[in-house]
């Protein structure tokens, strides 16, 4: 089984934490990631984010590329949620017979959840970049049971942005 540890794209600042809507370079990194992700799964997806806006938009971008019909909400996946709670969010995910996981999160959770899992120790672990996904693979989910084994963070956004619009209005002029 593979998890694709994602932390969401860049959110415009909002006095309401909660509200926070992806920039524009931040809708151009989810769908990089998401070009990406398409990339890499293998069989059955499932998809689980935290209900914060920036995480449902991202998560959105995915289960769209992935053409997937659902997307799970969980408060444990929230930048406070718990990690051990978290963990358990995942384990529940993995036993519906899903062959990759992918997880959209926050700073510092998605961050512990990587260092749990593929080290075994509580802590903060090592800070995701915007839009940074983490590939783990295990055959359970257990604490330093999981192997990283890939790793994807979107190229320079500015250019990322500028290519998209360039598609787009491409699109438009036909």
């Amino acid at each position: 089984m593979r998890l694709y540890l994602l932390r969401h794209a860049e959110a415009a600042a909002n006095a309401d934490d909660d509200a926070r809507e992806l920039t524009e370079l931040g809708w151009a990194q989810a769908q990089l990631v998401a070009d990406w992700l398409c990339q890499q799964v293998s069989g059955p997806v499932h998809i689980v984010a935290s209900p914060l806006l920036r995480a449902q938009q991202t998560a959105s971008v995915m289960q769209q590329a992935l053409g997937l019909l659902t997307l799970e909400t969980h408060d444990e996946l929230s930048p406070d949620g718990d990690m051990l709670r978290a963990e358990q969010v995942l384990s529940l995910a993995v036993r519906e017979g899903v062959d990759d996981l992918v997880v959209v999160s926050h700073m510092p959770l998605i961050a512990s959840l990587s260092q749990w899992l593929s080290d075994g120790v509580l802590g903060t672990g090592e800070a995701f970049a915007l839009a940074e996904v983490r590939v783990l693979e295990a055959q359970v989910l257990a604490p330093g049971i999981a192997t990283v084994v890939d790793a994807y963070v979107p190229p320079d956004t500015s250019t990322a942005l500028q290519e998209l619009k360039a598609m787009l209005s491409r699109f438009g002029d036909n």
